[in-house]
């Protein structure tokens, strides 16, 4: 069956013709073939996507979503692309323009006039000038705290599980997959080489890393490698997890830049032991007491809580181009409560609005699209 979908009524917005045939792999690439010596070509990955951006079919984040929506890990992932899909980042960076725009018109109203009237004009506009410009902080703020989330959702987290040996990391990590994942030993030194599993807590993809175990004392070649390569992680982790035992001491050597969690195990064997300082979080891997709230003390490691929804998903440049926004509007606040000149603040709104407009649909750089659309697999 050949269906055409006739300009502008199409994915691409251009004439489109589909073809469906029977899935035999013979047939299909008869047909291909067929229309390849006839002209065609075979598409590049994100063609059919890029073309639909370029013919404003969709905006940027759209079509970004469409890769997204593919490689999504979780429910939540999955839900947040289909809002990108739909329109509803572009919907919230849009009405956010529109609120710094409409403090851009009252400050180039002010400057429309000649020195003196301006002035005359602005202590008039003021306070309206202020609020606006109040809106359009509060608004990118609220969208980039939703977005930093929405990039983590996206990109995932790597926490390592870091601890001696026999303090219980591979049950830990068992109890959180729900299923055998690490082989548990009585027996020191079991756990040899990095063992990585992706799950889903609460809607985000966390990779926990169980390492070996940390001991002054080992001297097998094979254990020692391990060591290593445990320490060797930690440059990547987003969260680490200091494990021990109830009562005792574990500080090994960490980046100084790394986010720690200190965890204590095997509460269940000393009920009655108290906390001695802020933060630390006691469980008993085996049992599964406290696990929820060590879940809990994860999510406020990264800035987020547990339950998340997020509208949409995120990416970095869509990050940094909401702090860049946010920068140059909390600058134009400044300028205007100090009373400099209304230039300035004009500028900054300009800047403020550019930013959230890359967003969406950046003006130039054929570099940025051919790294979004690069990550799209053939067909889309």
């Amino acid at each position: 069956m050949v269906v055409f979908f006739g300009a502008p009524r199409s994915y691409t917005g251009e004439d489109v013709v589909e073809i469906h045939c029977h899935g035999n792999p013979v047939i299909v690439d008869s047909i291909v073939g067929a229309s390849i010596f006839f002209g065609a070509r075979v598409a590049e990955p994100g063609e059919f996507t890029k073309r639909a951006f370029l013919n404003e079919k969709i905006d940027l984040t759209q079509a970004e979503s469409v890769a997204d929506l593919i490689a999504a890990q979780t429910t939540s992932a999955l839900v947040a692309a289909q809002s990108s899909l739909s329109g509803e980042f572009s919907r919230l960076i849009n009405k956010t323009i529109d609120k710094v725009i409409a403090a851009r018109v009252l400050v180039e109203a002010c400057l429309d006039f000649s020195d003196e009237e301006s002035v005359s004009v602005f202590e008039s506009t003021k306070e309206e000038i202020v609020l606006c410009i109040q809106k359009g902080v509060d608004a990118v703020s609220l969208l980039l705290e939703g977005s930093r989330v929405g990039s983590k959702m996206r990109e995932g987290l790597r926490v390592v599980i870091l601890g001696p040996p026999n303090c219980g990391k591979s049950t830990l990590l068992n109890r959180l997959a729900r299923e055998e994942v690490a082989i548990v030993s009585d027996s020191p030194g079991t756990t040899r080489d990095l063992l990585r599993v992706t799950l889903d807590l609460g809607g985000l993809p966390v990779e926990f890393v169980d390492t070996a175990g940390l001991r002054d004392d080992a001297h097998e070649e094979v254990e020692v490698e391990g060591m290593k390569r445990a320490l060797s992680v930690l440059e990547s982790a987003d969260l680490v997890i200091l494990m021990s035992c109830v009562g005792e001491n574990f500080d090994p050597p960490t980046p100084p830049t790394a986010k720690t969690l200190r965890l204590f195990n095997k509460i269940d064997a000393h009920p009655n032991y108290a906390p001695s300082e802020p933060g630390e979080v006691f469980i008993s891997a085996l049992t599964g007491q406290g696990i929820e709230g060590f879940v809990s003390s994860v999510f406020s490691a990264f800035g987020v809580g547990s339950g998340i929804e997020v509208p949409v998903l995120a990416r970095r440049r869509h990050v940094d181009g909401l702090e860049k926004s946010l920068a140059f509007l909390s600058s134009s606040l400044s300028f205007l409560n100090a009373g400099d000149d209304l230039v300035l603040i004009a500028e900054d709104l300009k800047e403020a609005q550019k930013h959230l407009g890359f967003i969406t649909r950046p003006l130039t750089s054929d570099e940025l699209l051919g790294h979004v659309f690069s990550e799209f697999c053939i067909g889309k």
